[in-house]
């Protein structure tokens, strides 16, 4: 709004912002799964690309606001004037900072796929896990590390959706990595392998 904004002020053609803007939006929608357009469902082993458009518009917002901001410091001009541009510019360059921060944390969190992934506590049976919705599951020599979404989950339909930090209450069962690994060895019991 602020693009169609500015570009109404200075007579250039505000359409090409609006376009540009709504094709941004429909890619964005489509890498999660969430687009009008999708017709094509969503494949059980979907690759989740959220994360990854997080993390370049992260990387992005943190170089395009941070050049900007030591622009504005290094022109020396009116301070006044710049104040609202140079605080506006730190927020975003800090916005930054924490999309990228989540992003990371994400790819770190699924990063090994055969011990990643998620699950329905409750349909395991799991007792010592308190969560409505399915759980983001990383499994470990000790357990399994869980986390419970809370608010925002983006890209459900696939193996690992983006839940970004601080919409997830984190924690650790014995009792989850016991019932996945039952539910493996009952698996390869009844495909007799």
């Amino acid at each position: 709004m602020i693009a169609v904004y500015r570009s109404l002020m200075s007579g250039r053609q505000p359409i090409l912002h609006v376009l540009a803007l709504f094709s941004l939006m429909l890619l964005f929608l489509d890498a999660a799964y969430l687009s009008p357009l999708n017709s094509r469902g969503v494949p059980g082993d979907v690759r989740n690309w959220v994360p990854m458009a997080v993390l370049v518009s992260g990387l992005l917002s943190m170089a395009t606001f941070g050049w900007k901001f030591y622009s504005i410091y290094r022109s020396g001009g009116d301070k006044t004037e710049s104040g609202w541009s140079s605080g506006l510019s730190l927020v975003f360059v800090v916005l930054g900072g924490y999309m990228t921060g989540t992003a990371v944390d994400h790819m770190t969190f699924f990063s090994d796929p055969n011990n990643s992934g998620k699950a329905a506590a409750d349909a395991l049976g799991v007792k010592d896990i308190r969560c409505e919705q399915m759980v983001l599951v990383r499994l470990t020599s000790t357990g399994a590390d869980y986390r419970c979404p809370v608010s925002i989950s983006l890209g459900i339909m696939s193996s690992t959706p983006f839940v970004p930090w601080p919409s997830y209450v984190p924690g650790h069962s014995h009792e989850l990595k016991a019932a996945i690994d039952m539910a493996f060895r009952e698996t390869h019991r009844l495909d007799g392998k």
